[in-house]
């Protein structure tokens, strides 16, 4: 099995990256530039947080924005009525997750291929249509809007650089997770399960407990980025947060850098987001941006299925080999590029 712990050693440059990162909003010209990096560090975040469990399993759930939603619904509603700050929603919204997490996942994670992605698209469909009739409480399709009132209790800033600090922490703590998992005996569990199930089980692993336990770290983290995103947006609609597309940009960012790498979301996301938001904003064909994203995952999956991470490494390696001729990393050991 591949040594995913050596990431933390081996893969220097990757992390700098990751903490570096922070940095680049304060360097861009105008607010326009930077709501692009606020929403790519939070994207980031967000399909890392997929990672986490559809990534080290290889069980594609296309039903991550219902737990995107439920963070953002339950942090904007206990806001807005009873005036708790998202400080404290983000947390409720993360149990909540958990709770639906639990409930949907205990019945369908024994399900297999088609029949579980059927089943996560039905739950975020089910969660849109629900949230759109209970107009009493969330408005339904008109949606909910959040006074600008700015103040860090209330999560609101002026300047886009701290929303930029807010996702970029979110983004770390995630990937930081990610690299836990990697080397815990639950994500050498979960990528056994994912390889072969019942050969994991007759050596011993949990299987049912294993995917139930990273699917809920998952739902809870992917809350967490909804209550960040509404706060930022300032307005919440079910159409939006619940549909189809926010699920997909969760397996898009994640597949294109490298799914169930430590890093692929992360790589995956700083490239394909910003592409994205600003071929939405210079196109003058609606829609034209879509297809051109998914021209470049054609791509992609055809020539380089691993993503762009693999190929990070091997150049990486490759710069190490020219450095030192004999192969070995600083430690001694053979280095071991794809754990990241």
């Amino acid at each position: 099995m591949r040594r995913t712990g050596i990431i933390l050693k081996n893969n220097p440059l990757l992390w700098a990256i990751a903490v570096i990162s922070v940095a680049v909003p304060f360097m861009l010209p105008n607010r326009y530039y930077q709501d692009i990096a606020v929403l790519t560090l939070l994207w980031a975040g967000l399909s890392s947080s997929w990672n986490l469990y559809s990534g080290f399993c290889k069980r594609v759930c296309i039903g991550h924005a219902a737990f995107f939603g439920i963070g953002s619904y339950t942090s904007t509603l206990l806001y807005l009525k009873f005036g708790l700050t998202p400080w404290a929603g983000m947390l409720a919204g993360g149990l909540l997750a958990a709770v639906a997490a639990l409930m949907i996942g205990m019945p369908t994670l024994r399900l297999k291929g088609t029949f579980f992605v059927l089943s996560t698209i039905a739950f975020a469909k089910i969660l849109e249509v629900v949230i759109t009739n209970a107009k009493a409480l969330t408005q339904g399709p008109h949606g909910l809007f959040i006074p600008y009132q700015p103040s860090f209790h209330n999560m609101i800033f002026v300047d886009k650089t701290s929303y930029a600090i807010l996702a970029w922490a979110y983004m770390i703590c995630v990937i930081v997770i990610n690299a836990a998992m990697a080397r815990s005996k639950l994500g050498y569990s979960l990528v056994a399960v994912g390889e072969n199930q019942e050969a994991a089980e007759n050596l011993g692993v949990n299987s049912s407990r294993t995917m139930l336990t990273a699917f809920v770290m998952s739902a809870v983290l992917t809350a967490f980025g909804g209550t960040i995103f509404a706060q930022y947006i300032g307005f919440i609609e079910p159409a939006s947060l619940l549909g189809l597309m926010n699920s997909v940009n969760f397996i898009l960012y994640a597949i294109a850098g490298g799914m169930g790498t430590v890093f692929g979301p992360m790589i995956g996301a700083f490239i394909l987001c910003p592409l994205s938001l600003l071929l939405r904003g210079s196109l003058t064909i609606s829609g034209l941006h879509g297809f051109v994203l998914g021209l470049i995952l054609i791509l992609i999956l055809l020539y380089r299925p691993d993503g762009i991470l693999p190929q990070i490494n091997l150049l990486i390696a490759y710069v190490k080999r020219k450095r030192n001729p004999k192969g070995k990393s600083e430690g001694g050991g053979e280095v071991d590029g794809d754990a990241s």
